[in-house]
């Protein structure tokens, strides 16, 4: 049995709202990400998993909240990555409040096309 460490146990965070879509050749991981700047961004590839962190900082509030949907957080989400991404392969991309994470797939596993002769 494995338990969480003390400090994600006691921390809640925001999961990022997220597209993934494949392609025949990568699978793309889309973020949402408002108000994140690049430098407030982490990614990390281990034991199979692409791990998503960071903290959104506030915003500059200055006077009394009417509404207030976007508040100071961290955030995280986990991905259990599957065999067929090449973990030396993975790029990232922050624009306009989208982080997009390519994930290239081993060659092992990309169609290809074969001749009959």
């Amino acid at each position: 049995m494995t338990t969480a460490a003390p400090e994600l146990a006691t921390t809640r965070y925001l999961a990022p709202r997220v597209n993934i879509i494949e392609r025949e050749d990568a699978v793309l991981l889309e973020a949402e990400l408002p108000g994140v700047p690049k430098d407030g961004v982490n990614l990390e590839f281990k034991d199979g998993e692409l791990i998503l962190t960071g903290k959104r900082k506030a915003t500059n509030g200055n006077g009394r909240y009417h509404l207030h949907e976007r508040p100071m957080a961290d955030f995280r989400r986990v991905f259990a990555l599957s065999r067929a991404i090449d973990s030396q392969k993975i790029d990232a991309n922050m624009k306009d409040g989208v982080l997009t994470v390519t994930l290239h797939k081993v060659e092992a596993v990309k169609p290809r096309r074969i001749a009959v002769n």
